[in-house]
């Protein structure tokens, strides 16, 4: 055979030709050359074995040669960098994150870890320096971290294996604690060494003491954590190894341990003793590290409220803008007593009287115009469907704000009707997860609806919701986007009160009695007091709601000597005083499934009121209820979680104690007035509705309508037959649609089946190719043997160093 030495070579890594015994043989004498052998700092089985070896050699090189000559210089220069720069910021993962205006950072020097990455698509800047150290996080998210631009890359010298080097990246020398299992050490000269504290926060510690930070402010280290029931916990070594399948409710964002990312067993206690380990060390020293995380349980350091530290110490309010002319849709009328007749007033008092038409359908078979009438509220006139319409025209809507729901049929395909005869930008709003209640209780009513919301969701220009976690739920279910706003506060509505003080406890509690809400938890709550009373404890809760309510449910409540209920209508002055002289405000949620399927996403619109009051907070119900949750995250009232009544009396003993009711409630009051301020979330709403409208306005064009029937001078019902004869016509559009679609979908079956047959051939001809090449690779094989034996003078030489560049 003609060996044409002009033909490239294919360099095959003898790794990959070794038996699995010489692999392993090779792979423990490299473990050898390495300063720590324990699992947590080696590849995982993850990584194929010929991996693991190159990986464990590039971490030898780190080691012998690398952190003297390259690292360590590289860290020196940039304390030298930094010399005069006062302080810094430690980003930690916790879901203290989506409450944190991380756009105040941009010009601050920053330190970011692990998952952040997924964050950055919402910000417009990028950390200063980026670290991991867990080597689950390094090769489960390598591919995003490789991708990762921007930041200087701080790794521990371990993870050489899956990083290589990089003009972006700075390996470190980290080592075990030297006082293991007693205590922690805190290293002050990153260049040299660092040790480990059971979180990747401890090592941002010392490497930003080591830059000379005077002032070192932590965000996001809510230092909790809920694991999951469907954990999949690992034993491999010391640290449990956990893997699950459903959302993280640990972090951020619910991808990041979501389904098939491990992570290793937090061990918060074990944190918090290595937190305390930092603080002693930098104590005299002239560094000093803060807690400036919203809520949290960390509380190590001394806490710093976060938008002090800038020049503007809460979030900026937006510019004002001209409002647009607004059409709100919503059976529920603005005003009154109802939760979200409250809410859509708060967040409308920007739009000027003359902006605002709402339809609304106070029964299943009526409609109403509503409109603002200056201080005297909202007022309600009963209209018919062509009337609605007519007023629509006259009014001419910017931007048409629609909350869909299914108790009103007729009011939805009004709606449907309307938004499909013009071309004015669409706003949805979504205050709680109805669908899935819907699809546990009427599988064929929700499958229409959930197709009208689809299609309501794509034809948006704005999805709103009612808080995040609820916009990242929906999200995902509807791929479509989302945006929450939930209710605020008037600072001036609830000024100061007076100090707690010992002498009975008073609870109260405001809201509705429904039996797939807070029913049941409210109910414990009463029964729990009911003993207490019963025990000698002067204690009495106080229940407010609406006449339906107390005809509905008031019965439940029979016999429970220390709760009253009421039925008082009062103005939202009166309400603030009601509930400012109440010792303690009560929110519940029940625990059965049914109930969480319809509250898990809902952000109660009285938790702003109850924290501004003064009072403390009690929040019965499970954490994955979304308010539960946020009281509890950031620390803003006692949570019972549980659904024992020994929880819940243990809870309220603690309450009895005044110094610990001021304590929580001043938290509380300080968290409301900078996070819910009602003219920054009215303001911003109005900006983000008004900014739909277009240059010019489009008008609503209203259907065609049938010759009007004679009106009659009492409230005239929605016409049923006209819109039953649009919903038939919807429908038979619908069936062409899929027609159509079922059609092309056939055809584009047809021509898949044939790209697919196409691509069979093309396989087929790579593996003849294939086969062709390893037939030829051996001929040359046996070539090159067959030359090296011969022993000729002019080849022994070159063919003797090809033998030792092959061989391994």
């Amino acid at each position: 055979m003609n060996l044409s030495l002009r033909q490239p070579l294919t360099y095959e890594d003898p790794l990959d030709r070794l038996a699995p015994e010489g692999l392993e043989q090779i792979y423990q004498d490299t473990l050898d050359l390495l300063p720590s052998k324990a699992p947590i700092y080696l590849p995982t089985d993850k990584i194929p074995l010929p991996d693991k070896i190159r990986g464990l050699r590039h971490v030898a090189q780190i080691y012998g040669h690398d952190l003297d000559a390259l690292y360590r210089p590289a860290l020196r220069r940039l304390r030298e960098k930094y010399q005069g720069t006062k302080r810094c910021f430690l980003i930690g993962n916790g879901p203290s994150l989506n409450d944190t205006d991380l756009s105040l950072l941009k010009d601050e020097v920053t330190f970011a870890v692990n998952g952040f990455f997924l964050k950055l698509p919402d910000l417009d800047w990028t950390p200063t320096f980026y670290c991991v150290e867990d080597h689950l996080v390094a090769e489960d998210r390598a591919e995003w971290i490789n991708d990762l631009k921007g930041p200087v890359k701080l790794f521990p010298a371990y993870l050489g294996y899956q990083f290589d080097a990089a003009e972006d990246t700075i390996f470190y020398n980290h080592r075990p604690r030297v006082s293991y299992p007693h205590g922690f050490d805190f290293s002050t000269q990153a260049d040299k060494i660092t040790y480990t504290g059971c979180t990747v926060t401890f090592s941002l510690m010392q490497l930003a003491a080591y830059l000379g930070f005077e002032e070192i402010y932590l965000i996001g280290v809510d230092a909790s954590y809920d694991i999951p029931k469907d954990v999949n916990t690992g034993t491999d070594y010391g640290v449990g190894v956990l893997d699950m399948d459903s959302d993280d409710p640990n972090h951020f964002n619910p991808d990041y341990f979501g389904k098939g990312f491990r992570w290793h067993d937090p061990q918060v206690d074990k944190m918090v003793e290595a937190y305390k380990e930092a603080k002693k060390t930098l104590k005299g020293s002239g560094q000093t590290i803060y807690n400036a995380t919203v809520g949290g349980k960390l509380e190590v350091f001394a806490r710093r409220d976060y938008h002090s530290l800038f020049a503007k110490s809460a979030p900026e309010k937006p510019a004002k803008t001209t409002p647009a002319r607004l059409l709100v849709i919503d059976y529920i009328p603005a005003g009154g007593q109802s939760a979200t007749g409250q809410i859509k007033e708060n967040l409308l008092r920007d739009f000027p009287d003359a902006n605002l038409l709402q339809i609304a359908s106070p029964k299943p078979d009526t409609l109403s115009l509503v409109r603002r009438t200056g201080s005297q509220g909202f007022a309600e006139t009963p209209c018919n469907a062509q009337t609605a319409q007519q007023a629509i025209a006259d009014f001419a809507p910017d931007v048409i704000l629609y909350r869909p729901l299914p108790d009103r049929p007729c009011l939805h395909e009004f709606t449907l009707s309307l938004i499909e005869n013009c071309d004015t930008p669409l706003v949805t709003w979504v205050m709680d997860d109805w669908p899935a209640r819907l699809k546990r209780k009427d599988a064929h009513r929700f499958a229409r609806f959930d197709h009208d919301l689809r299609g309501l969701f794509d034809r948006a220009a704005l999805n709103l919701s009612i808080c995040p976690k609820m916009s990242r739920a929906f999200t995902r279910r509807y791929g479509a986007p989302f945006q929450s706003f939930a209710n605020g506060i008037d600072a001036a509505a609830f000024p100061p009160r007076s100090p707690h003080k010992a002498g009975p406890l008073l609870l109260r509690y405001s809201g509705n009695l429904a039996a797939d809400m807070g029913l049941d938890s409210l109910l414990r709550v009463a029964r729990a007091i009911e003993d207490l009373a019963t025990e000698g404890m002067e204690i009495h809760l106080e229940i407010n709601t609406r006449p339906y309510w107390h005809q509905q449910s008031g019965a439940a409540f029979k016999g429970l000597t220390a709760t009253t209920l009421s039925s008082i209508d009062r103005d939202f002055p009166s309400y603030a005083r009601w509930l400012q002289d109440a010792d303690v405000a009560l929110i519940t949620y029940n625990f059965d499934a049914e109930s969480l399927a319809y509250t898990r996403y809902s952000m109660g619109n009285k938790l702003p009121e109850c924290l501004a009051a003064g009072g403390a907070l009690l929040v019965h119900g499970p954490k994955s209820v979304a308010t539960v949750k946020q009281v509890a995250d950031h620390g803003l009232g006692d949570v019972v979680n549980t659904q024992r009544p020994a929880a819940l009396k243990a809870a309220l003993r603690k309450l009895a104690d005044p110094q610990y009711r001021q304590k929580r409630a001043e938290h509380a009051r300080d968290f409301a007035l900078c996070h819910y301020d009602l003219d920054r979330i009215a303001q911003e709403f109005t900006t983000q509705i008004s900014r739909l409208r277009r240059p010019s306005p489009a008008n609503v064009i209203p259907r065609p309508q049938p010759p009007a029937r004679p009106q009659t001078t009492d409230p005239a019902p929605a016409d049923y037959l006209h819109l039953r004869e649009q919903q038939v016509l919807r429908l038979q559009a619908r069936l062409e649609a899929l027609a159509q679609e079922r059609k092309l979908q056939r055809s584009i079956n047809y021509s898949l089946r044939q790209k697919i047959a196409g691509q069979q051939d093309r396989i087929s001809e790579l593996e003849t190719q294939t086969r062709l090449c390893a037939t030829e690779v051996a001929t040359r094989d046996q070539a090159l043997s067959a030359l090296y034996s011969s022993r000729s003078w002019r080849l022994t030489r070159p063919l003797r160093a090809l033998r030792r560049y092959f061989t391994p």
